[in-house]
């Protein structure tokens, strides 16, 4: 955790409303297309993800001081979704036929192999700085902006004066090498293919 991810979860474990909302912010949509990767279905991957904020929130006093924040919210999705996928009716409500059945037990398969530890996203971490660092740095920037800050394609050109086509252009490259050097947790960085 970086010193200003380290403050928030700090006043977190101190009951701060507002570092909570941030967290929630920061991490509400990348919990999202986790979750979403292995049930395809938007209110189930939205009550999931507001469980596991509850779960932290109810939990907050508890976390030790070398809690890493992204394991920790990424444990609790996966292990609410597997709760839920493992559960016969709510199975039963999500999954009607045969084919979905099928689909459901390897995307359970699936999300038992993620690796969510503190390691895991240490490790991602340190791949998403390297991959940039080897971005040309008008791309660097642009899938910074695009994916890190969560900016549109047309704000993005007008901050830095180029077309969106051009933007397009610089994110697809990004994307192409995030792909690549990211493939062993495609599942936990599915927010950076999205957005």
């Amino acid at each position: 955790m970086n010193e200003k991810e380290q403050q928030l979860f700090e006043k977190l474990r101190d009951s701060d409303e507002a570092a909570f909302r941030i967290i929630y912010n920061n991490y509400s949509s990348k919990l999202y297309y986790f979750v979403f990767e292995f049930i395809p279905f938007r209110d189930a991957a939205e009550n999931i993800v507001q469980d596991t904020f509850v779960t932290l929130w109810n939990r907050r006093k508890d976390l030790k001081d070398d809690t890493n924040l992204a394991s920790y919210l990424f444990t609790g999705a996966k292990n609410n979704a597997l709760y839920r996928l493992r559960d016969k009716k709510y199975r039963q409500k999500l999954f009607s036929n045969a084919m979905d059945v099928s689909e459901l037990n390897l995307n359970t398969d699936a999300l038992t192999t993620v690796d969510t530890s503190a390691f895991a996203f240490q490790e991602i971490e340190q791949i998403i700085q390297e991959t940039l660092s080897i971005l040309p740095p008008q791309c660097r920037k642009v899938f910074e902006l695009s994916r890190l800050q969560e900016m549109k394609n047309k704000e993005i050109a007008q901050e830095l004066n180029i077309s969106v086509r051009t933007v397009e252009a610089h994110i697809s490259k990004g994307l192409k090498a995030f792909k690549i050097a990211l493939k062993d947790y495609l599942p936990l960085v599915a927010y950076l293919f999205v957005l």
